[in-house]
């Protein structure tokens, strides 16, 4: 039946009257009334027992993990308060699936007539059907988990990368010309005093690869007392 004018207007009248709370500890209660698990949102509904262990991962990270500037410091942050949530998704889920088992042990009745070993088979059966919940809440609960670790392992990721770009950064610059690579894996048995095409033929002698600048050189090359020539053969095209 459809609520009639008189009963709107006095619906009306009564919700002005609740204007919600107005001091600030009674908005703090308020805000807390919604809190269930804590394993949503940015950290500011966690409990409290919660919240102080984010900080003293947080601090444990951040001596481990050694972040530079806000930004990674944000990500051990990021990554203390995912690990927690994981956790406690799991802690969760423990206690859920215990209180399942105990309740069926306890409420197990074997059917009439099965042998003690049929009986005990059944209700290991019970107990295994048991440690599966498929309720709406547990369901959740593993979504609010493997979130968390999703958001842990990114975080890590993350900093992994930004140490290494910071590592690139800072790295000295590779030699000037590939000559310079290739003398400096030469040097311990080279002479400085060679020429390029003595050079080029140590270099095959030592199966050290050619710098890019001479392996096109006109010049022959002299290998075990034989000579290679750039000789094209077919027909020409």
């Amino acid at each position: 039946m459809p609520a009639s004018a008189a009963r709107i207007a006095a619906n009306q009248a009564n919700a002005k009257k609740s204007t919600g709370p107005k001091t600030p500890e009674g908005k703090e209660r308020s805000r807390r009334n919604a809190l269930k698990h804590g394993l949503t949102g940015a950290g500011i509904v966690l409990p409290e027992a919660d919240a102080a262990e984010v900080e003293r991962r947080t601090a444990a990270f951040a001596e481990e993990l050694l972040p530079v500037g806000e930004i990674e410091e944000a990500l051990v942050r990021r990554a203390a308060l995912n690990s927690v949530r994981m956790e406690r998704g799991a802690d969760r889920q423990t206690a859920a699936l215990a209180g399942r088992v105990r309740k069926v042990e306890a409420e197990f009745v074997a059917p009439e007539g099965v042998s003690p070993e049929e009986a005990a088979r059944l209700k290991d059966e019970a107990v295994r059907v048991a440690m599966f919940d498929p309720s709406k809440e547990a369901t959740l609960a593993r979504k609010y988990e493997a979130a968390a670790e999703r958001g842990f392992y990114r975080a890590l990721k993350e900093l992994r990368q930004m140490d290494r770009a910071l590592e690139a950064a800072h790295r000295p610059p590779a030699p000037a010309t590939d000559i310079l690579a290739a003398q400096a894996a030469l040097a311990s048995i080279s002479c400085p005093e060679m020429s390029d095409d003595e050079f080029d033929a140590f270099c095959l002698e030592m199966d050290v690869p050619l710098p890019p600048s001479r392996r096109n050189s006109p010049a022959l090359t002299a290998s075990a007392g034989q000579f290679d020539l750039p000789i094209t053969v077919g027909r020409p095209r």
